[in-house]
């Protein structure tokens, strides 16, 4: 009789936890799912002031300031579409290499360290860093 109502205060408690994180799986859903959409709206917001800018400031045509507005959401959709497939998958382990090999070699130093931002940053912040410093240098 004590173990059959131990087990079903047990489950109690199990269905209890369950419904608590449900709940708290819902709200963090929709705090997501507005947030989406707000992130959309100030894109869709954007892409049209961009577009307005390129006809009124930059005296573009209209179809060249649609071509131009076409070809950069092409751009951005190839970088999104290049990146999801590595998000997915979970990091490879590599053998760390010894720090006495790596510094007789400098290409291997600059190399670990690459890998080491990319472990620690990211890829996607440090691909926008590396296009960044690539338009700063290159307007010199």
């Amino acid at each position: 009789m004590l173990r059959t109502a131990l087990a079903l205060l047990s489950t109690l408690q199990i269905g209890a936890r369950i419904k608590d994180s449900l709940e708290r799986s819902l709200r963090q859903a929709a705090i997501v799912a507005v947030a989406v959409v707000l992130l959309i709206a100030a894109a869709v917001f954007g892409l049209i002031a961009a577009y307005q800018a390129l006809v009124s400031i930059y005296q573009f045509d209209a179809v060249e300031a649609a071509a131009i507005m076409a070809g950069v959401l092409l751009v951005i959709g190839l970088i999104v579409l290049a990146i999801v497939p590595s998000m997915g998958r979970a990091p490879k382990e590599a053998p760390a290499p010894s720090r006495l090999a790596s510094t007789a070699d400098p290409a291997a130093m600059i190399d670990q360290g690459v890998g080491k931002a990319m472990q620690q940053v990211g890829p996607v912040p440090l691909l926008v860093a590396a296009f960044l410093a690539g338009i700063f240098a290159g307007r010199r």
